[in-house]
């Protein structure tokens, strides 16, 4: 069933096949749903780079608010050590100490910089609204959708659910107000 230009009713037990692109398309994404988990938690801090994520939730694993608040620190730490390890070669090498300390410092602020840049790409903010929220709602800056689906593997992969895929841009706008009404109430 269809409502409007590009917009699509879907019932049935896939629906990550329209919220997952949703999920790994948009550069800002908006996401409204009382329960998400783990597995949902590491597919949207796969795909977090370069991206800023809004989400509230009600009753979210305790293990997918620590995937979600993990800060990546480990990437930054690898990618020095790598950094190091290359000076350290290129010094035993040429046999240069003062020029390793210099480059050790270099490198140091490099990574540091590296580190925060990859930070500030991988922005996650969660909200825990003080009244429980039972709405799903996913907006990113294309498509929108609304409907029964929580975000979590059952809940996409398993059961049978209702759910309204938009692409107008009238409606996706007015979608992201309701949003920002909720985050605000929460």
């Amino acid at each position: 069933m269809f409502f409007g230009a590009g917009n699509r009713s879907y019932s049935g037990n896939d629906s990550y096949r329209h919220i997952d692109p949703l999920i790994r398309g948009g550069k800002t994404i908006y996401i409204v749903s009382p329960y998400i988990d783990s597995y949902y938690a590491a597919f949207i801090r796969r795909y977090a780079g370069g991206k800023r994520f809004y989400i509230l939730s009600s009753s979210m694993t305790d293990s997918a608010r620590k995937i979600l608040e993990s800060k990546g620190d480990s990437l930054g730490m690898f990618l020095f050590s790598g950094v190091v390890a290359a000076i350290d070669i290129l010094v035993y090498l040429l046999g240069l100490l003062s020029v390793y300390i210099i480059l050790l410092s270099l490198a140091a602020i490099g990574a540091r910089w590296i580190v925060f840049k990859l930070a500030s790409r991988n922005r996650i903010v969660l909200k825990v609204p003080k009244s429980f929220v039972h709405a799903k709602l996913y907006v990113s800056d294309r498509m929108a959708i609304l409907g029964s689906a929580n975000l979590t593997y059952k809940g996409t992969h398993v059961n049978v659910e209702h759910i309204e895929v938009v692409h107008e841009p009238d409606r996706i706008g007015r979608l992201k107000k309701e949003f920002w009404k909720l985050w605000e109430e929460a």
